[in-house]
């Protein structure tokens, strides 16, 4: 099943055993690599790819260096262990490379004979396709490059709508962990729990069932589309008990909302043009105050309004910690502290804000905005690694959380969401995996085209 890892039991003899023929192949491979004319001797051997790591694989490469003059060359092979790696890229540039200085070596007239693909590739690699074109002729024929044209068009078609495909399981996927968390909301308990569990679990035994694995967008976003229908008649009354209690809330903050406008107006205060050079202490006051009325507002809250309404009582908060004028170095101390807990306290709103198509954006813009005035700040890094989390930004959110662990060891929620973020990593990785081995059985699968 894609994202499961399924555990076997196999003796170290009995797998060496298994791979016996592909050990031969490697081994044959090899010497005949070693025994190109020109090679005398190697400097150094490096072997690439996870596979490699297999003893028995580094010792077939071992034994093919050491029958070979250029690969005992390197001497002390029977004591070594095969340890380092190259990347994808570095190997492709070095191929490259490599085919670009035969061509070069072959002069004119063999360049334009020329009908390996590798020639063209490496004279692109180097950035001086067009001037090997120039001194060699063409690698393909039209009617070749052509063919290859199609072919990589083709293969590029499908890659696109394999991730079409993916990003329409992850939203379906993503649907169901949903509907799952929402009798554990605040009205839960008005959903129909013993009509929508059996119904997510049908949904989920299909998505993962051969059936689901051959199904392409359109059958998936269809079948979305079913369920949600089928989801939402389990909630009927979860959803109006939901929407009178937003109802009643924005009537009340509307209430409270003109209560303010009405104290403001009693004061002769103007919050929108306010640029009163206020002493250091009444203009604290007023931070403190619309602090203290957001985090009240954010404790009580029970949906997405009252965390909207706290974050805006904290962004006038602020906004009046800017109008701060000719402070001493220890009140700087005292409003930059202040400034940093107000950019975290929006942040952790923002993330409570799923309403907003932007509130993760805006989460982390926040955390941002106080790792500017402290940038170890722990809680900073881990709310911005949840947004970016939540934003399928793995590879930002791990980076982070790097970070935090360094600074914080002992904070004991970083290491479960730095657990959750790699598992996500590993999966994105193997659904990556597996196209691109779909991707690639398909075009073994099809004929060759002649050159």
């Amino acid at each position: 099943v894609d994202g499961c890892d399924v555990p076997l039991k196999l003796a170290r003899d009995d797998f060496v055993a298994l791979l016996a023929p592909l050990l031969a192949k490697l081994g044959a491979m090899t010497r005949r690599a070693l025994s190109t004319a020109g090679l005398e001797r190697l400097a150094s051997v490096e072997l690439a790819g996870g596979g490699t790591r297999i003893p028995a694989v580094q010792e077939a490469v071992t034994q093919a260096l050491l029958e070979s003059a250029a690969g005992a060359a390197v001497g002390g092979l029977e004591d070594r262990r095969f340890g380092a790696k190259l990347d994808d890229a570095s190997l492709a540039v070095g191929a490259a490379l490599v085919a670009k200085r035969a061509v070069d070596a072959a002069g004119p007239a063999a360049g334009a004979g020329a009908t390996t693909a590798g020639e063209a590739g490496a004279a692109a690699a180097a950035g001086e396709a067009e001037a090997a074109d120039a001194a060699h002729g063409s690698a393909l024929g039209a009617e070749a490059l052509a063919v290859c044209v199609a072919a990589e068009a083709e293969m590029a078609g499908r890659d696109a709508a394999a991730a079409a495909r993916s990003a329409a399981v992850n939203e379906l996927e993503g649907y169901i962990l949903e509907a799952r968390g929402m009798r554990s909301r605040k009205h839960g308990s008005l959903i129909d729990g013993a009509s929508l569990e059996p119904m997510l679990d049908e949904a989920e035994d299909w998505l993962y069932s051969d059936a689901g694995e051959a199904a392409g967008c359109g059958e998936l976003g269809a079948f979305l589309a079913a369920l949600r229908v089928r989801v939402d008649g389990t909630m009927v009354a979860f959803r109006e008990k939901v929407e009178a209690e937003r109802v009643a809330s924005e009537a009340a903050l509307q209430a409270s909302a003109d209560a303010a406008a009405a104290e403001r107006a009693a004061n002769g205060e103007d919050e929108d043009h306010d640029q009163r050079r206020l002493k250091y202490p009444d203009r604290l006051r007023m931070v403190q105050k619309n602090k203290d009325e957001g985090t009240e507002l954010f404790k009580g809250a029970v949906d997405v309004t009252q965390y909207r309404q706290a974050a805006a009582r904290y962004n006038k908060a602020l906004t009046h910690a800017a109008k701060f004028v000719d402070l001493s170095p220890d009140q700087r101390e005292e409003v930059d502290a202040l400034k940093l807990s107000l950019h975290l306290n929006i942040a952790m709103c923002w993330l409570k804000i799923t309403d907003a198509t932007n509130h993760l954006d805006q989460a982390i813009r926040s955390c941002t905005d106080a790792l500017a005035l402290d940038g170890e700040n722990v809680k900073a890094l881990y709310r911005r690694a949840t947004a970016l989390e939540q934003k399928k930004d793995y590879e930002a959110a791990k980076a982070d959380l790097a970070a935090a662990a360094q600074i914080a060891p002992d904070d004991k929620a970083v290491p479960k969401l730095q657990q959750r973020v790699e598992a996500q990593i590993k999966r994105q990785l193997d659904k990556e995996k597996k196209m691109y081995l779909e991707v690639r059985q398909d075009v073994r699968m099809r004929p060759r085209q002649p050159p």
